[in-house]
């Protein structure tokens, strides 16, 4: 374990962030470069390919095959086209295994949560693109936990304990949150997202202001909780009702941007 005044020294053994990720990200607020990015995915068959399956998935819903990327483009626009590039690349960013943790159903919900967070955000006046990214980076915590201490994983996951983040502080001496945080530093992540990532477990109180995080926090509250319909308590209904209030989103909004995230998870995670 590295002593507490350097226990993030780990993070140099994280792999590079693939360098079209790295391009999608620096050109989020950046919509007349980004067909730059574009022509670099044209040069590579097996994304163009990957992301052509994902324009034709039933989500999208299109009237026709999409037959080639610049028909993916001009259809879809270029903000979706990053979206799934942001996926694609996200999915291959730590391909590290682990027997006790489920890939599958990890990106499955981070999918659900990035594809809510837009919907949430398009509702509430945030910027969509910003809130998809930190919506489906918002767990890479947990990831670079899995990655970097498959021991420690082990014991966290063999732990009965009710609350995670108290049991990877007492294991690790940090959260999945606080560890997400960095490792998003370390790959210059926007600092938006970087503070996503940190505070999307930050339950809201009524002093609380429209921010990227409070946003993420919502979405994630929203989808986990449609997956386990036993767990709604009052006080997670308390807390939305702030949270929607913040955002000025209604329960009609939420419930519709949350199938919306469902619906383009279960399609997209069959693609990659």
């Amino acid at each position: 374990m590295p002593h507490l005044t350097n226990k993030f020294a780990c993070l140099a053994d994280l792999p590079s962030m693939p360098a079209l990720l790295t391009e999608a990200l620096h050109y989020l607020n950046d919509k007349h470069n980004l067909a730059k990015l574009v022509d670099k995915i044209g040069q590579d068959p097996s994304m163009t390919v990957r992301i052509l399956r994902i324009a034709n998935s039933p989500f999208y819903g299109m009237s026709r095959e999409i037959g080639s990327l610049r028909e993916a483009i001009v259809l879809l626009g270029l903000n979706r086209i990053r979206d799934m590039l942001v996926s694609i690349c996200f999915s291959k960013l730590l391909p590290a295994w682990h027997k006790d943790f489920d890939y599958r159903q990890f990106y499955h919900h981070s999918m659900a949560v990035a594809e809510c967070s837009r919907q949430l955000a398009i509702c509430s006046g945030l910027n969509p693109d910003l809130a998809f990214t930190s919506g489906l980076l918002h767990d890479i915590g947990r990831l670079v936990i899995v990655a970097l201490f498959p021991d420690e994983f082990t014991r966290i996951q063999q732990e009965n304990s009710l609350s995670l983040l108290e049991t990877e502080r007492r294991i690790l001496g940090f959260d999945n949150l606080e560890i997400g945080g960095k490792a998003a530093h370390h790959w210059n992540f926007p600092l938006s997202i970087q503070e996503a990532i940190e505070q999307h477990k930050n339950p809201p109180r009524p002093d609380t202001g429209k921010s990227l995080g409070l946003l993420v926090y919502t979405a994630d509250t929203l989808i986990s909780k449609a997956k386990q319909a036993d767990e709604s308590t009052s006080e997670v209904d308390d807390t939305m009702h702030i949270a929607r209030d913040t955002l000025n989103i209604s329960a009609e909004q939420s419930a519709r941007c949350t199938e919306s995230g469902l619906q383009f998870a279960n399609q997209i995670i069959t693609l990659f």
